[in-house]
């Protein structure tokens, strides 16, 4: 029997998720109730992106900090400049990198900046410039914990995320028709308002993290499945999980 999901992160040029969602038989609603949008203020980003090469390690949080990151850097460095030793947070970030022929470690199991954390080359960073490309309003453990370790970290931030009250709306609206909710962050979730008292409340809601899941249950969500990480065939499987 074919199940009705309800996606509402921002738009992407291919969603495999999606596409992995609908080939199973579903039949997938997206509503993108948030969009990416690049800064336009582009200075502070130039003179970061012009000093790059005085940094020692940079670190991607998202799949969208990694593709802008590779506009700027394509944009002032004829040739990547050496030297720089590359992170992402999540997979499909290190896998946008290598396209444009940048290795970057990744965990390979949470993909948060938890997981991002504990990997050994992270450890000791004494004396050493780290630059993290992210969005503006971004989590600070990430840095924090990286300063706390010694290093001196400067924030590249390339885009905002903004919400689209209507499309929230209607997103809301459209979860009392649907037999999943998937939201891929607690930004996301936050959108959609509290569901305390709510029809909404019983709806099965599948999110990438514990983290996520903690929101999601303080919004007043109470059938919560949580994934093993944001990877599209892990958020699949905790759909199905879910129905």
């Amino acid at each position: 029997m074919s199940q009705r999901i309800l996606v509402i992160r921002p738009l992407r040029q291919a969603d495999q998720f999606i596409e992995l969602l609908e080939r199973a038989g579903n039949q997938v609603c997206h509503i993108p109730v948030m969009a990416i949008e690049p800064v336009v203020d582009g200075q502070s980003i130039k003179n970061l992106i012009l000093e790059v090469d005085n940094f020692d390690k940079a670190i991607c949080v998202s799949g969208n900090a990694a593709e802008l990151a590779i506009e700027w850097l394509d944009r002032y460095w004829p040739m990547q400049p050496v030297g720089i030793e590359y992170f992402a947070i999540g997979q499909q970030t290190a896998h946008i990198l290598g396209a444009a022929d940048i290795v970057a470690l990744s965990p390979s199991g949470r993909q948060n900046s938890e997981a991002l954390l504990a990997l050994p080359e992270l450890q000791d960073l004494r004396d050493q410039r780290v630059i993290v490309f992210r969005g503006r309003g971004g989590r600070e453990i990430l840095g924090d914990t990286l300063i706390e370790r010694g290093a001196r970290v400067d924030y590249c931030e390339l885009y905002e995320r903004v919400i689209n009250p209507q499309k929230a709306l209607l997103a809301r609206k459209q979860m009392l028709e649907s037999d999943c909710l998937v939201a891929h962050s607690g930004e996301l979730l936050t959108a959609l308002g509290d569901q305390s008292g709510e029809s909404g409340a019983e709806t099965a809601v599948v999110v990438p993290s514990e983290r996520v899941a903690e929101i999601a249950w303080k919004l007043g969500y109470r059938n919560i499945v949580s994934a093993d990480n944001a990877l599209p065939e892990a958020m699949l499987a905790a759909v199905q999980k879910a129905l």
